[in-house]
């Protein structure tokens, strides 16, 4: 008997539901986009924005040079074909000028690093920054897709180029968003509701100081192509030149306007941050107050 119990042969345990295959049925997009979100995460990588910063910083100072040098050029070869010395004049001065803002663009580029650094801020959980990241990835394609297709429609070079220049901006802002230790912002779970809310305004104040250098690098080489574009018009007829003189003086103010970013967004980003500590110190007296009244 005893003999028979031991030769039994046990029965296999039938498996236990699996839980993931239960809730696969209703959530199984919310898992395809979590592994788009973990490729974006590994393609997008601090390494990557390091390295876009420091070239695409030198290709907005080649940029302006380039563009201080097809300025001038411009002006001379209209002065002459319309018989203006004021154009001739204009041309001397955006040189001046471009010098002026290569000079305070330099200046800034890296102050907006040394206020990230010195201002580390918290959120209390990723789910926000994740599904921003995640918006700014799908928004910057779409915006180069529509920007091709206008390109392709006839409406021109200028679209493409806007549509590039979003697209690149979109992308390096999802970066920051994956990788938030980029602009010091900590996850600290005790964060109450007011705190969150000022690290959510910071995040974006620091993510876009962040970028300053890469919106200056693109914006620049975009603006010189535009402007490059312009030049060749005014080889044709007299229209032709009247049309490319008008277009090219809107994208030699794009370029001036692209290299005071560095200056006035270290300025912004101060007079906000004054703003932003204002906002912390009266959150932060309900607190000291029942503190106070412990001791």
């Amino acid at each position: 008997m005893d003999q028979a119990k031991k030769t039994k042969t046990k029965q296999p345990k039938a498996p236990a539901p699996s839980k993931k295959k239960a809730g696969f049925d209703h959530l199984f997009g919310v898992d395809i986009l979590e592994k788009f979100v973990t490729f974006s995460k590994d393609t997008l990588s601090p390494k990557v924005l390091d390295f876009s910063i420091k070239w695409l910083l030198k290709i907005g100072h080649y940029a302006l040079i380039a563009a201080a040098a097809l300025g001038f050029l411009f002006t001379f070869i209209y002065a002459v074909r319309v018989n203006s010395f004021f154009a001739f004049l204009y041309g001397i001065a955006w040189i001046v000028l471009v010098f002026v803002i290569q000079y305070t663009a330099h200046r800034f580029s890296t102050a907006g690093e040394k206020l990230i650094n010195n201002n580390p801020s918290s959120m209390s959980s990723k789910a926000f920054l994740d599904c921003f990241g995640f918006l700014a990835v799908i928004g910057g394609l779409i915006v180069l897709v529509v920007g091709i297709l206008q390109t392709i429609r006839g409406a021109g070079f200028n679209n493409l180029f806007m549509g590039i220049g979003f697209f690149v901006l979109l992308e390096f802002l999802a970066l920051v968003a994956f990788h938030p230790q980029t602009v010091t912002t900590n996850i600290i779970k005790e964060t109450t509701a007011g705190q969150e809310a000022i690290g959510i305004i910071v995040f974006f104040l620091k993510g876009l100081m962040k970028l300053v250098p890469i919106v200056f690098g693109v914006g620049i080489a975009v603006g010189f192509v535009l402007l490059f574009i312009d030049f060749i018009g005014i080889f044709g007829n007299e229209f032709r030149v009247a049309s490319s003189w008008l277009s090219g003086q809107n994208s030699a103010r794009t370029i001036l306007y692209v290299g005071l970013i560095p200056f006035l967004s270290y300025l912004f980003f101060v007079l906000s941050y004054l703003a932003v500590d204002v906002i912390r110190s009266i959150l932060a007296t309900p607190i000291k107050i029942e503190e106070l009244k412990k001791k």
